[in-house]
């Protein structure tokens, strides 16, 4: 089930009949990294990574292949089974010039963050801790308008939990 790769996102052909045959077809052009594992589903190619920022190569190769008739469906945070069900925390590491720290800080508190450290280098605000995966899905998009695209980070799956 990969555990390790917490997200998925799907991917779908709009005017082929079969998704399986698209999604074979699709996994001959992908290069698969290490942090990224790609399957032929019935519904699409499944693709499952470790983070989204893993799935933005695949992605970009998805749609210059296939253009507007490549379906990218969002990407989906996925569970552990059982009772109760066990979700993804990520460890993550935010460093951004000292100027957008507050809004930055602010952004990672409105997200459940966990703050555990922070500290500053020369002009760089470094951020560390711990968020469930869900409320960090979007949040490089989110850093890069915070900062005019000055802000670095990174994440990996810390662990599950309830």
């Amino acid at each position: 089930m990969y555990f390790q790769l917490p997200i998925e996102r799907m991917a779908r052909h709009r005017e082929m009949p079969s998704q399986l045959d698209f999604a074979r077809e699709a996994l001959l052009a992908l290069e698969e990294p290490d942090c990224a594992r790609f399957e032929p589903t019935e519904r699409g190619l499944a693709m499952f990574a470790a983070s989204e920022e893993d799935l933005e190569r695949p992605v970009a190769t998805l749609q210059r292949l296939y253009g507007e008739a490549v379906d990218l469906r969002p990407p989906r945070v996925r569970c552990l089974p059982g009772h109760p069900l066990q979700q993804p925390v990520m460890a993550f590491e935010v460093a951004v010039p000292r100027e957008h720290s507050l809004a930055v800080r602010q952004e990672l508190r409105q997200r459940d963050a966990r703050i555990d450290e922070e500290y500053q280098r020369r002009r760089t605000c470094v951020f560390r801790g711990l968020a469930p995966l869900r409320d960090l899905l979007g949040l490089g998009g989110r850093l890069a308008a915070l900062s005019r695209g000055t802000a670095r980070h990174a994440m990996r799956l810390s662990h599950y939990a309830p």
